[in-house]
């Protein structure tokens, strides 16, 4: 249930196991649905998820998990590609205060996996 670990997201559908090519579509507290793309799929460690936003910009979005012998470390981070990607280039502390949640989210769910 992606809801669970990012609280921004209403409904996600994911088109089989997740993996490289695989789409979906996800559905923002905003009620807003976009369709996504996975790559760079690596079980248990992270993927990166390509949407296009606003038009003239594309976001690909990469999540990692890195062990780091006393539990793990998360990263998130966006990349904005396309005409328009100047303009959230401009944006960038405004944008990543949203991301303080999302992480907030993963690893609150992260912590009380078994």
């Amino acid at each position: 249930n992606w809801s669970r670990w990012n609280s921004g997201i209403k409904a996600a559908q994911v088109d089989g196991p997740l993996g490289d090519g695989v789409k979906g579509k996800m559905t923002t507290n905003r009620n807003t649905t976009h369709d996504v793309t996975f790559s760079n799929v690596v079980e248990g460690r992270g993927f990166s998820m390509t949407m296009a936003g606003p038009p003239g910009a594309t976001f690909v979005f990469s999540c990692e998990i890195t062990p780091d012998g006393t539990g793990s470390t998360i990263a998130q981070n966006v990349a904005i590609s396309g005409p328009m990607a100047g303009l959230f280039g401009m944006m960038g502390k405004e944008m990543a205060k949203h991301f303080v949640p999302v992480l907030d989210d993963l690893a609150r769910t992260a912590e009380a996996a078994p």
